[in-house]
């Protein structure tokens, strides 16, 4: 085939050039990418290991004082009433016993002991049936009775992990005056409750952590540990949690893992080089996309926390209820108060999440009806008054006389006000003040006295998925959605949602439905 001399000198016009910044691009992407493997495993990796491996340590540790404190609490010659107190009590208490080497366990005993009890005897039988050894000799000090050593110090408090299967516990004990034995057992989901919080937080971008048992079994992970990959580092956490380790894989792409990437760029060269302006479109579409894939990624991180946050509490609370192991009627009003209010904040999670899958595809439904803006408001502040008085926040709701009525979904008008007080709650609960007003012309406002929002950022925290920059916005969880889906709702009701510096200080949040005063 003769090929025109014109058509192929525009060939090698556009064919060199591509070639040129195809390889340019992809010694590019082969640099950054070693650049990027090298910094996270000579850099990051020890001081991630070492600082999540501490806070783990210390969250056993605080566990092990508020036990010794209360162990340390007990008279002489304690009662059984005052051992029953310390694991009734103390949430970092499961069981508490007495034991003396002649009479072998004093409380509990075996008959008339709860279910609990007989599972706490029968853990430890082996060690009740060994003993403790012999008391500790008396240390005389001149002119003063032999018994003059525990009233000049507290006697050190002993610690033994124990397994039962691959179950971790922890008991203490301490030497009373008598020679008698006082001890408690650790109440292990007190402070493992923590542990998923603490690897989160210790975890950078490009890493994963996990705190594996001796038997390689992961019980805690940041992220789905690499398939049949071992991992790049282990640390011990013994002698806390002994046979534990945190282990860390890197999920940085490595440069044999980018060639996928370098034809992709390839392509994308060429494409520039021969529709420069389509070119153009697709990189700033391209753009976009990726902003909002990691705003999504960002929104599935938070979500996944928010979630893990109130359902550690439930748990946590649930299980000690279930066992029958907190006698005070106070104490149990409180812990299910803690389960209702972490219910309810779930609820308005999963509500937030459902109702931005709906308005993104356009199949959210408004049953509207001619509603008064005073009663929507009263209830729905009513509602959160609890979480608001939480955050030490005092919560004032004005309301006009007569009454403002227009045409809304209900429901919808709640959840936009929910959303708007519970952001007042996460971000500006320092302001001491949270405000409800309907005001006759058709606006609902709700106020606070916190910190407001720069100017740059007043009309981008209704995006989806933004999150000021800022460190407030970064020591509270939060998914982005909040304030996207309550100006969602108020639009798709005919009204519209804005923000206002307060005067004084602080921000309004201002749905305005319009009409005559």
């Amino acid at each position: 085939m003769k090929i025109n001399p014109p058509t192929a000198t525009a060939a090698i016009c556009l064919v060199v050039p591509a070639i040129i910044l195809a390889w340019a691009a992809t010694a590019f992407v082969k640099s950054e990418s070693a650049r990027m493997n090298t910094l996270v495993a000579d850099a990051d990796k020890a001081a991630v290991e070492a600082s999540a491996a501490a806070k783990l340590k210390a969250a056993v540790k605080t566990a092990k004082d508020c036990a010794e404190t209360a162990l340390a609490s007990l008279a002489q010659g304690p009662s059984t009433s005052d051992l029953a107190a310390l694991s009734d009590g103390n949430v970092w208490i499961r069981n508490a016993f007495l034991w003396r080497k002649r009479d072998g366990v004093l409380f509990p005993r075996e008959k008339g002991a709860t279910h609990e009890e007989r599972r706490f005897l029968a853990r430890y039988v082996t060690l009740f049936e060994e003993g403790f050894g012999d008391a500790p000799t008396p240390r005389v000090q001149r002119g003063k009775a032999a018994s003059s050593w525990f009233a000049d110090e507290t006697p050190s408090v002993m610690w033994r992990a124990w397994y039962e299967g691959e179950r971790l516990s922890f008991i203490g004990w301490r030497w009373m005056a008598d020679g008698t034995v006082a001890g408690v057992e650790l109440e292990t989901v007190a402070f493992l409750a923590q542990f998923p919080s603490i690897l989160s937080e210790s975890a950078p971008p490009g890493l994963v952590l996990a705190v594996r048992s001796g038997s390689s079994k992961v019980d805690f992970t940041t992220a789905s540990v690499p398939a049949g990959r071992p991992p790049e580092a282990t640390v011990s956490l013994a002698p806390e949690l002994p046979h534990a380790e945190i282990a860390v894989w890197r999920v940085v792409p490595s440069p044999a893992d980018s060639h996928a990437v370098f034809f992709a760029v390839s392509i994308a060269a060429v494409s520039i080089l021969l529709l420069v302006a389509g070119g153009w479109l697709l990189v700033r579409e391209a753009g976009r996309e990726r902003m909002d894939s990691e705003r999504k990624t960002s929104f599935v991180s938070n979500v996944s926390h928010e979630l893990k946050t109130p359902l550690t509490s439930i748990r946590l609370y649930a299980e000690m209820l279930s066992e029958g192991r907190v006698a005070d009627d106070g104490e149990r009003r409180r812990y299910l108060g803690v389960i209702v209010r972490e219910c309810g904040r779930l609820t308005r999670l999963v509500n937030n999440v459902l109702d931005f899958g709906r308005l993104e595809q356009r199949r959210r439904r408004f049953e509207m009806a001619e509603t008064d803006l005073r009663t929507v408001a009263r209830d729905a502040a009513e509602s959160l008054r609890s979480r608001v008085e939480a955050a030490d926040m005092k919560l004032s709701i004005e309301l006009p006389g007569k009454a403002v009525v227009r045409r809304v979904d209900g429901d919808a008008l709640s959840q936009v006000v929910v959303n708007l007080m519970d952001n007042a709650v996460k971000y500006a609960a320092g302001g001491k003040a949270l405000d409800v007003k309907v005001e006759a012309g058709g606006r609902l406002v709700v106020a606070d006295r916190g910190d407001g929002v720069a100017p740059r950022d007043r009309e981008r925290i209704f995006e989806r998925f933004y999150r000021c920059d800022d460190s407030l916005a970064a020591a509270s969880s939060g998914s982005g959605l909040g304030l996207a889906i309550a100006r969602g709702l108020a639009r798709g009701m005919g009204g519209e949602l804005g923000y206002a510096p307060r005067d004084g200080g602080g921000s309004e949040f201002i749905i305005d439905f319009g009409g005559e005063e």
